[in-house]
C-alpha cells in the first residue's frame, strides 16, 4: 500500500521571479480503480471538480508584496514527453467516509471534448493571512486525449507568476507580536520564507491590548479565572463579556457582534488569540456560533464553523444574502487569529476544561506518556475489490512522529480489530488520531463486536485526568456541537478523564478512494505542523495545518473540510512534549545529538551537513521527503563526539523540500533542506 503513502507536497524551486519545475518521469505511478486508471506523482492531488479527469496538479504557494494579487501564472513548457500505453483516466471522486462508493461513478462532459485541461494552472488565490499577501496555484504537467487515450507529461516547464496591484488589499498595521507570530507561521507554509521579512506588514508600537482574549457570559467569570489568570503570566489576557461586546459592536445577529469585536482587537489592539465559551444552543444573551451555509453540489453543510471567527477578511456574506460561508461568499481560508470553544455553557463543565487546561501546563506528571501516540484506523471502504483502511491515514501520520515515540497501531482488518484503545489512554497517550466511521455519539469501527472505537459507549472509562490527550480525526459529525453533546464535547468536560484538546468535524469527514480524501489530508498537514514543524500551540498548530493545506494542495471538497474541522479547547495551550524541560525529563545525562541545516541552504549541488554527537556512537543522517520516505542516505555507522560534517551531493534528488533527521542511540533531530534544480 506505498501508494496511499505518497503524500508529500513536491515543492517548486524559485529562481529569482521563475519558478523552475521539474519532474522525472520515473515517479509516476498507476493503479486501477473499477477498471479505470488512478495517476499518482509524489504530493500530487487533483484541483478539478468530481467526475472530471483526475490527474493530479502540484501546488505552489509565495508571499507577494503588500498591495499586490496574484494576476497569472505564465507557462513556458520546456521539455515533454509522451507516456506509453493506453490510459483510461478514473474521474475525480469524493465521497463522506459514512457512505459507500457509489455504483456509478458519474463522469463530466471533459470525457467527449479535446485535450484535457485545456490549460495548465488551476486555483490562482490571494488572500490574507495575519497582514500578509499569500498567493497560490497549482500546476497540472500532464495532458490527456480522452479520444485516443494518451497521456503526455511536462518533465520541465518556467512557470512566472505575474502579480498586479490590488486596490482592495487591506494594508494593515499590526503590533511585533502578531508579525512575530505570523511569521513563525508562513515560514512552513509559503516556499519563498526569505521574503517574508521584506513583505511584512507596517509594525507599530503602543499597542496595549491583550494577545489572548476569552469570550464568555458574565456569570462565568469566576469559573474561568484560574485560566485567565494563567494566560495573563503567559501571554497577556483579557476577558470580555459577551453582554458588553453586544452593548458595545453593531452586527445583524450576535455572532456578527463578536466578530466585529475579534476584527477591532486584531487590527487594532493586538489580538492574536480568541477562546470563546458556548455551543451551539443560545444561552444568557445570545448564540455564540456561526452556522455555515456552504453548499457544494447537493450537500449542504449546515453545521459550526469557528474559522468565521479565525478567517477577519470581508463578512463572510459577499453576496448579502445573510447566508454565511456559501462558495460565492469571497472567502479567503486564512487563519488571521487562532480561535478555540469551551463548548459549554454549562458551569461544572466549564470548571472541569479550566481546571484540566491549568493543571496541563502547570502541573502534568512525568513519564513516558508525554511521547506516546495512539492512531487507531477502522474499515473505511474495506468491501472495495483493493480495500481501503485508516489505517493508510495513520501510517502516514506515523511517518512525521518522531521515532524516539512510543506508538500504538490499532488497525481493523478483513478479520477483526483491536480493542484495547481505552486501557492504552488510561495508560497515559498525550496525541491520538482516531480514524474511522463517526456520528455525534462517537467514531465506530467498520465491523465487528464492540464497534465503538470512542463514544458513547466507552468514553466514561476514561481516568487519565492528570493525563488528557489531544484527539484529531477525519471521522464525521463527531465535532458536532450545534445539539446535544458530542463526542468531542463529552470527551473535554468528562470528569474522569478525556481530552485536553479536540479537534473533530462538525459534518461529514470526507474521501476520495483509493487516493487521499480532503479530510486526510488536513489530518495529515496537521501532524506535519505539530511534530516536524514543531509549532507547539495546538491553536496555532491547527490553524496553520489550514493554512497550508490551503496554499499547496488543491482538492474537492477542500473548502467544506476547512470550515467544518473546529478545536474544542485553549488556541493558546501549549502540547506537552513542547513544554520547557519535558523534553530532557528523563534524560538528564545524555542529550541527543544535534543537526543544521545544511550549507548553502537552498543546495543545488554539494552541501555540508553539521551535526554534534552527544557521545561517540553509530548513527544514521537520512533525507526524507515530506512523505516521510527516506529519499538519501547521508551517513550510515559510527560518529565521533562533538561537533563534525558530512559531505552530501544533491543532484540526484528532485527539486522539493526536504527533513535532514540523524538518528542516534540517544536520541534524534531534525532540520529542513530545500533543493533547486
Amino acid at each position: 500500500m506505498a501508494l496511499f503513502l505518497q503524500v508529500a507536497m513536491v515543492l517548486l524551486s524559485v529562481q529569482a521571479a521563475d519558478i523552475s519545475f521539474t519532474i522525472d518521469p520515473a515517479v509516476v505511478e498507476f493503479t486501477t480503480f473499477r477498471g479505470e486508471e488512478v495517476v499518482y506523482i509524489p504530493g500530487g492531488a487533483s484541483p478539478f471538480a468530481d467526475g472530471e479527469p483526475g490527474l493530479p496538479g502540484m501546488g505552489y504557494s509565495m508571499v507577494i508584496p503588500q498591495g499586490t494579487y496574484l494576476e497569472n501564472v505564465e507557462v513556458e513548457v520546456l521539455s515533454k514527453i509522451d507516456l506509453p500505453g493506453i490510459h483510461n483516466i478514473a474521474p475525480v471522486l469524493s465521497v463522506p467516509l459514512n457512505q459507500p462508493i457509489p455504483a456509478v461513478i458519474p463522469h463530466s462532459s471533459s470525457y467527449s471534448r479535446g485535450m484535457f485541461p485545456t490549460t495548465a494552472i488551476h486555483d490562482i488565490n490571494t488572500g490574507n493571512k495575519t497582514g500578509f499577501r499569500v498567493a497560490s496555484f497549482s500546476y497540472v504537467p500532464f495532458i490527456w486525449d480522452p479520444s485516443t487515450l494518451t497521456l503526455s507529461l511536462v518533465t520541465s516547464a518556467r512557470l512566472t507568476p505575474v502579480t498586479a496591484p490590488a486596490t482592495d488589499a487591506p494594508q494593515l498595521s499590526l503590533s511585533d507580536n502578531q508579525v512575530r507570530t505570523a511569521i513563525s507561521a508562513l515560514e512552513s507554509v509559503v516556499q519563498n520564507p526569505e521574503m517574508l521579512e521584506v513583505y511584512a506588514p507596517e509594525v507599530i508600537g503602543g499597542v496595549d491590548g491583550a494577545p489572548w482574549v476569552l469570550i464568555a457570559d458574565e456569570c462565568h467569570l469566576e469559573t474561568l479565572q484560574p485560566l485567565l489568570d494563567l494566560r495573563a503570566t503567559t501571554h497577556g489576557s483579557a476577558f470580555k463579556s459577551t453582554q458588553w461586546i453586544y452593548n458595545n459592536y453593531e452586527g445583524r445577529d450576535t455572532q456578527e457582534q463578536i466578530r466585529d469585536y475579534l476584527i477591532d482587537a486584531y487590527e487594532n489592539q493586538g489580538l492574536v488569540y480568541a477562546l470563546i465559551v458556548g455551543d451551539g444552543a443560545p444561552y444568557g444573551s445570545g448564540e455564540t456560533t456561526r452556522i455555515s451555509g456552504l453548499k457544494i453540489g447537493s450537500q449542504l453543510m449546515n453545521s459550526v464553523a469557528d474559522l468565521y471567527f479565525s478567517d477577519l477578511d470581508g463578512d463572510w456574506d459577499g453576496d448579502n444574502d445573510n447566508i454565511f460561508g456559501e462558495l460565492n461568499d469571497q472567502i479567503d481560508y486564512y487563519s488571521d487569529i487562532y480561535v478555540g470553544r469551551y463548548s459549554t455553557d454549562v458551569t461544572s463543565r466549564l470548571e472541569v476544561m479550566v481546571n484540566r487546561t491549568v493543571a496541563y501546563e502547570t502541573n502534568a506528571p512525568a513519564g513516558d506518556w508525554q511521547t506516546t501516540a495512539l492512531l487507531a484506523g477502522a474499515g473505511l471502504w474495506p468491501e472495495l475489490a483493493n480495500p481501503y483502511w485508516g489505517s493508510f491515514i495513520c501510517d502516514s501520520i506515523a511517518l512525521r512522529i518522531p521515532s524516539s515515540w512510543t506508538v500504538h497501531k490499532l488497525y481493523e482488518n478483513s478479520s477483526g480489530h483491536p480493542n484495547n484503545q481505552i486501557d492504552l489512554y488510561n495508560d497515559g497517550v498525550s496525541y491520538t488520531s482516531p480514524n474511522g466511521h463517526g456520528f455525534q455519539s462517537g467514531i465506530n469501527w467498520y465491523e465487528y463486536a464492540p464497534k465503538c472505537l470512542i463514544g458513547a459507549a466507552n468514553y466514561t472509562d476514561l481516568t487519565n485526568n492528570d493525563m488528557p490527550t489531544v484527539f484529531h480525526s477525519i471521522a464525521c459529525l463527531a465535532g458536532s456541537i450545534k445539539n446535544v453533546a458530542s463526542i468531542a464535547e463529552r470527551l473535554m468536560f468528562s470528569p474522569s478523564g478525556g481530552a485536553v484538546a479536540v479537534m473533530f468535524n462538525s459534518n461529514n469527514g470526507w474521501g476520495s478512494p483509493p487516493n487521499l480524501g480532503a479530510s486526510e489530508w488536513l489530518e495529515l498537514y496537521f501532524a506535519e505542523v505539530l511534530f516536524v514543524d514543531e509549532q507547539y500551540e495546538i491553536g496555532v498548530a491547527h490553524g496553520i495545518s489550514k493554512d497550508e493545506f490551503k496554499t499547496n494542495v488543491s482538492i474537492s471538497m477542500q473548502k467544506w473540510v476547512l470550515q467544518e474541522n473546529n478545536l474544542l479547547g485553549d488556541p493558546a495551550l501549549r502540547f506537552i512534549a513542547g513544554q520547557m524541560g519535558i523534553e530532557e525529563e528523563g534524560n538528564t545525562s545524555v542529550i541527543a545529538p544535534l543537526i543544521s541545516a545544511p550549507s548553502p541552504n537552498p543546495a543545488s549541488g554539494t552541501c555540508a551537513v553539521n551535526f554534534t554527537m552527544p557521545v561517540t556512537g553509530t548513527a544514521t543522517v537520512a533525507v526524507y521527503d515530506i512523505s516521510g520516505r527516506i529519499a538519501a542516505t547521508v551517513h550510515e555507522g559510527l560518529l565521533s563526539e562533538g561537533q563534525g560534517s558530512l559531505n552530501f551531493d544533491v543532484s540526484s534528488l528532485p527539486s522539493g523540500c526536504y527533513s535532514l533527521v540523524i538518528n542516534s542511540e540517544t536520541g534524534s533531530a531534525s532540520t529542513q533542506m530545500l533543493v533547486l534544480r
